[in-house]
């Protein structure tokens, strides 16, 4: 039996990672700092902040050594021809902002495969400061699962024929805010901490949305 692993990237998956490449290198062009910091051996998490929908497609495109499980809405696979689409790119929907408990056990599934899992921790496209508000999920993941985390940053809203820089940083050190099991205050602390990654990525590379 093939595993898990071997399955998730589908003659579909490469030939949409194909097309979307093409398709982002002629509208939507981005430059890439900090690849280096993306060889990890799955499984792990990637987050990054969120301001357009096509966040995910640079995700992906660029950091393209793994297949990415992105949870996104579930209103996304509500028509049918696009629930086909979104499945067959291994998105896990979630419902009422990582709320949706059959969600987190699919989360967690990709992870226990040995998998990369893509997470939006702001729960929705933000124009503010980065990471303001963050949803529970990730967090509650991270003192699951224990394993590393990717954060990237992207810096300005992607806009066509306009180029926008992400950033990949270094996985960010959480080990020491866990005890056992899982704990709200220790979720607390670690949210806290990407939050402030992400202050200091606001100031230096995109002054503007600490005003937004």
């Amino acid at each position: 039996m093939t595993s898990p692993k071997q399955n998730d990237r589908t003659l579909f998956y490469r030939f949409a990672r194909t097309v979307l490449k093409a398709f982002s290198f002629l509208f939507y062009p981005c430059s890439l700092q900090g690849i280096e910091n993306a060889n990890l051996k799955a499984p792990f998490i990637i987050i990054s902040n969120h301001q357009s929908m096509m966040d995910p497609v640079l995700l992906a495109v660029k950091l393209d050594r793994h297949v990415i499980h992105f949870i996104g809405k579930r209103e996304l696979a509500s028509f049918k021809p696009l629930k086909w689409i979104v499945e067959h790119l291994h998105m896990i929907a979630v419902s009422r902002h990582m709320s949706d408990l059959s969600a987190m056990r699919a989360a967690g599934a990709v992870l226990k495969n040995g998998q990369v899992l893509g997470i939006f921790p702001e729960g929705s496209r933000n124009q503010g400061p980065s990471m303001e508000h963050l949803e529970t999920g990730v967090t509650v993941l991270l003192q699951r699962h224990r394993v590393p985390l990717l954060p990237v940053y992207i810096a300005d809203r992607p806009r066509p024929f306009r180029r926008v820089k992400m950033v990949v940083l270094p996985p960010l050190r959480y080990d020491d805010l866990l005890g056992e099991g899982i704990n709200m205050e220790e979720g607390e602390r670690l949210g806290q901490r990407i939050k402030a990654l992400y202050q200091e990525m606001d100031i230096k590379y995109n002054k503007n949305t600490i005003s937004a």
